[in-house]
């Protein structure tokens, strides 16, 4: 079943009398369970396409469906309440508050939606266990090397049960074994738990381990069939 679908996608950006054309007739589907990446050289309009699909951002012209929902459709309120409950994203730089602990970063998404400190708690604490942190809760992002603080990162994306985890560049500033490590945990949850993962990298690490590799040039796909 799709979870993505885009037809005839085209996303312009003006610079004074400039015009960008940064996707340029983009047709992808994107199914649930997928393990892809979204790859091409910097310009290609893979951080646009990225956008496009977190519904940060809405097409020029063309049909763009998320989960079933008309993107286009929705109001800003409605987009944010979309993607607080249906996607998580993953960061290159990691993105935790400094002045938080491990499990305060995993919980705040929750606290932000409502949920009880207990409740919010009692998840955290198991999406940590997942990643292998259970012993560095009470840490704060300053006492973690970078793999520790991406697992952290990806156990926050996954608090709230996404159905869509997109990441950006989420191997990049890794070490060879930390950065498989991060991969290897990446696709246990994709195949355990089912959830569609979407990255956007250079990383060949990476590269040699996603299920579909969907190549952009210039604003256009040319080629996006599956590699393993």
């Amino acid at each position: 079943m799709a979870l993505i679908e885009m037809k005839n996608i085209t996303k312009d950006y003006y610079l004074g009398e400039t015009i960008v054309h940064a996707l340029r007739g983009i047709d992808l589907q994107i199914d649930k369970k997928e393990f892809v990446a979204i790859w091409g050289p910097s310009g290609s309009g893979k951080t646009t396409l990225l956008n496009l699909i977190s519904a940060i951002d809405e097409p020029t012209t063309g049909e763009l469906a998320i989960a079933g929902k008309d993107v286009r459709s929705l109001t800003d309120n409605q987009k944010s309440e979309h993607r607080n409950k249906t996607i998580g994203f993953v960061f290159q730089g990691f993105n935790l508050v400094p002045v938080l602990s491990a499990l305060e970063n995993v919980m705040l998404p929750l606290q932000i939606r409502g949920a009880s400190a207990t409740e919010a708690r009692t998840q955290a604490l198991s999406r940590l266990e997942e990643v292998g942190l259970s012993d560095l809760i009470n840490n704060r992002p300053a006492k973690m090397s970078g793999g520790q603080q991406q697992r952290v990162s990806i156990a926050r994306a996954l608090v709230n049960n996404p159905s869509l985890v997109i990441a950006d560049e989420p191997t990049a500033n890794l070490d060879s074994e930390t950065a498989r490590m991060i991969i290897d945990i990446m696709r246990e949850l994709n195949e355990k738990d089912h959830i569609t993962f979407i990255f956007s990298t250079h990383d060949q690490r990476l590269l040699e381990r996603v299920k579909r590799l969907v190549r952009l040039e210039d604003g256009k796909i040319v080629n996006g069939g599956a590699t393993q």
